[in-house]
């Protein structure tokens, strides 16, 4: 039997969206997934096809890197066949070219039980009549999936509604449905420095849909929807070095190579809170809507406890070939070449090896990253000389063994062990479409001459940390590199006016910095500190109880606590799906609960930037002792509510800092900020008593943490002049963002 097109599109259009939870069947999801018995199937879309001319949406740049990321991580991590996944490519994706490659790649071998993976990335556009809400419910919009963007004819365009038609008619109810594309009605070529993947309004709307008249409801059944926005937002994608690549499916994919069971919800959220956040704000808030809210995804085959990349072959010499991609893109662009990384051999799901409690006694190797090209990276053996505590906690075996023992590290994870940081950090400025030539010369000059801005570029050339841009006529600010502003500035009528607006600009700039450094620290993943951390807050009415908004614990620490239950979920419930930004509410004491796992004394405070985007530290001791070994803290203690959330309702982002060295440093710096003594030796923190701490700059403070660290810097391979190697054994970085509503 073989499809007919027409039936399908009037079927799909009839079909609706609507309710998209039906009762769940009960069984076990992932153990099912787990099976070996059944086949695996992908079929991967890049679409987003354009040349810009005649009225047509430019091309974007990105589907295809995003089709070749997640066809990596399917065939390197969940035991997917090449031959079994298939996929179209933005030059080829049309409507009757999909209905062909559908019906006889998965409706014609798909069997009952077999996992299905489809994705699609391009523009998405939906269509709703004029009177219904700008940020429909899926249940209100009509979401329509751009193939080829050479005009506005039905066969450019595939209703959402006829896909999850076509997904229900298949023999199998494990069906995952990703999609990488914008449902707003404005069509934005770039959101500030990011290319945007909504196509506005487009496709055909039934003429039997009105405001009064809406879709027929309908339900998702069996299929899990794991998208990148909701109707009515954005999508972007980032440039990555020489490519492109969808923001969530950078996310999603570092998140399918971490994951350890078949629960990857909390990881994914984790990762795109961290791409997305800084960027966009809450203007793309990806959405999973499964099955009673299943976060279960397809179970890993190999590589139990995951990991930051994976080796994928063997290169002449004591070389490795591998895929390194669980990392920012601002770790993965200034601090991946020259780190080193540990190869952890792969296991087959349901083995009873942990090497996470098992590093010292499993044959490892240590290699180091010598170049990279897009995703792929090339690794040389390094011998060790266990001289460090991250080097004792790992084998001391050197990694020159034969090539019977080279083999096996094929599809083992690598994990990373010495992170390559530069010495020195700028920011890099993007300057807005809508400036004029005269205003991107003025604003090039003036840029130049401040220290912390080390390139200029116009938006849309290369990755930026800002972009400077209009408000309005005569008046510019600072924005993310999403678009959002930072810092508005007062009107200026002078013909020096981008210069004399830039003048100012040096306290924002240098809060960028500050987050920059930490960013390029963060190591939540990787770190080997023995540390959890939990954000509560307490709650009002006749039986208070604290609500929990965030937890996180270390997972590569080598003698992890016997209770490792994630606890409950984001919004407080046992279990429950975690929420993607944590909200707290205002005018109530937020409390942090630390835990230090290991015997040693560990170092740190909470620093970043509040909901009132101002710079601030949290501070418990003077000497920046956070937690003694064993030690389990709550602070501020329940009878002292010193942490009062207000202001502002906006994101706060923060950074806990721990080390297992003092931050003597650092101390210092926050002196000075904090008494406005500038001088080498300031007063004493004693007098000022555990609290949250306003700061006139932040990156005098980062600075000095930096050389903290950089201070215990190993040498257990060469590096540049310019870098130097931390272990991930010494310190954590670890961003914490919410909102505040």
């Amino acid at each position: 039997m073989t499809f007919d097109r027409r039936t399908f599109l009037r079927s799909g259009m009839a079909l609706g969206l609507g309710s998209w939870a039906l009762a769940w069947s009960g069984r076990n999801m992932g153990q099912s997934l787990a099976s070996n018995t059944n086949q695996k199937w992908a079929l991967l879309l890049a679409a987003g096809q354009g040349n810009g001319a005649n009225g047509d949406r430019r091309g974007l740049m990105g589907c295809t890197t995003d089709r070749q990321l997640l066809g990596e991580v399917l065939t390197g991590r969940y035991g997917f066949d090449q031959a079994k996944i298939a996929g179209l490519d933005p030059q080829g994706i049309t409507l009757s070219a999909l209905e062909i490659l559908f019906d006889e790649h998965l409706r014609q071998q798909v069997q009952k039980g077999d996992p299905v993976v489809v994705a699609f990335s391009g523009y998405g556009s939906y269509n709703p009549p004029a009177a219904m809400t700008p940020n429909p419910t899926w249940e209100q919009a009509l979401p329509h999936l751009g193939l080829f963007l050479a005009g506005e004819g039905e066969d450019n365009f595939l209703p959402l509604t006829t896909l999850i038609n076509w997904l229900q008619s298949l023999k199998t109810k494990q069906v995952y449905l990703v999609l990488d594309c914008g449902f707003s009605t404005e069509v934005e070529e770039f959101e500030g420095n990011l290319r945007g993947r909504s196509g506005g309004r487009g496709g055909p709307i039934p003429p039997e849909v009105n405001s009064s008249n809406p879709p027929a409801k309908a339900s998702l059944g069996n299929i899990t929807l794991i998208s990148a926005t909701s109707p009515g937002q954005t999508a972007v994608e980032v440039q990555l070095g020489k490519q492109s690549a969808g923001l969530f499916t950078l996310a999603l994919t570092q998140s399918l190579w971490e994951n350890s069971s078949t629960s990857v919800m909390a990881s994914l959220w984790d990762h795109s809170r961290n791409l997305l956040v800084p960027r966009l704000g809450t203007e793309q808030i990806p959405q999973w809507r499964s099955p009673n809210n299943s976060p279960d995804f397809l179970a890993p085959t190999t590589l139990t406890t995951g990991g930051e990349g994976v080796v994928t072959g063997l290169v002449s010499g004591n070389s490795l070939q591998s895929q390194i991609v669980a990392l920012s893109p601002l770790v993965q662009k200034r601090a991946l070449v020259h780190s080193c990384y540990l190869t952890v051999p792969a296991t087959e799901t349901g083995s009873d090896l942990n090497p996470t409690d098992n590093l010292d006694r499993l044959d490892n190797s240590l290699w180091q990253v010598q170049s990279v090209k897009g995703q792929s990276a090339t690794l040389t053996a390094i011998a060790k000389t266990p001289s460090t505590k991250a080097e004792s906690a790992t084998s001391s075996t050197e990694a020159n063994g034969g090539e019977s023992k080279k083999e096996i590290l094929v599809a083992s994870a690598l994990w990373e062990m010495y992170r390559a940081i530069p010495k020195n950090l700028a920011l890099t400025v993007a300057l807005a479409h809508d400036l004029e030539r005269i205003e991107r010369v003025d604003a090039t000059s003036a840029f130049g001459a401040i220290a912390a801005v080390e390139t200029v570029i116009n938006a849309g050339e290369g990755s930026a940390d800002c972009v400077f841009g209009r408000l309005e006529a005569h008046r510019y600010s600072l924005f993310t590199e999403g678009g959002n502003p930072l810092q508005p500035l007062t009107k200026s009528e002078s013909s020096g006016a981008v210069k004399t607006v830039i003048s100012a600009l040096d306290p924002c700039l240098n809060r960028l910095l500050a987050l920059k450094w930490l960013t390029l620290l963060a190591n939540g993943n990787s770190t080997q500190l023995g540390a959890g951390i939990k954000l509560v807050q307490q709650t009002s009415g006749d039986n208070p109880l604290p609500r929990l908004i965030y937890q996180w614990r270390s997972t590569r620490y080598p003698y992890p606590p016997q209770d490792n239950n994630p606890g409950n979920g984001g919004n407080g419930i046992p279990n429950a799906p975690p929420s993607f930004l944590p909200a707290v509410a205002t005018n109530q004491a937020l409390q942090c609960e630390l835990e230090n796992f290991s015997n040693e004394t560990l170092y740190g405070c909470l620093i970043g930037v509040n909901n009132r985007g101002l710079s601030v530290a949290a501070i418990l001791r003077p000497d920046l002792k956070l937690l003694q070994g064993k030690e389990q803290l709550t602070w501020p203690s329940p009878e002292d509510p010193l942490w009062i959330i207000g202001g502002d309702r906006a994101i706060a982002h923060w950074f806990l800092i721990l080390s297992r060295f003092p931050l003597a440093g650092t101390a210092t710096a926050l002196g000075q900020q904090i008494t406005g003594n500038n001088s080498i030796d300031p007063p004493s923190l004693e007098s000022h008593p555990p609290r949250v701490l306003p700061l006139k700059n932040l990156l005098p403070v980062v600075l000095a943490l930096v050389q903290d660290l950089t201070a215990h810097g190993v040498t257990v391979a060469p590096v540049p002049d310019d870098m130097i190697l931390l272990s991930t054994a010494d310190w954590l970085s670890l961003p914490i963002m919410y909102q505040v509503i």
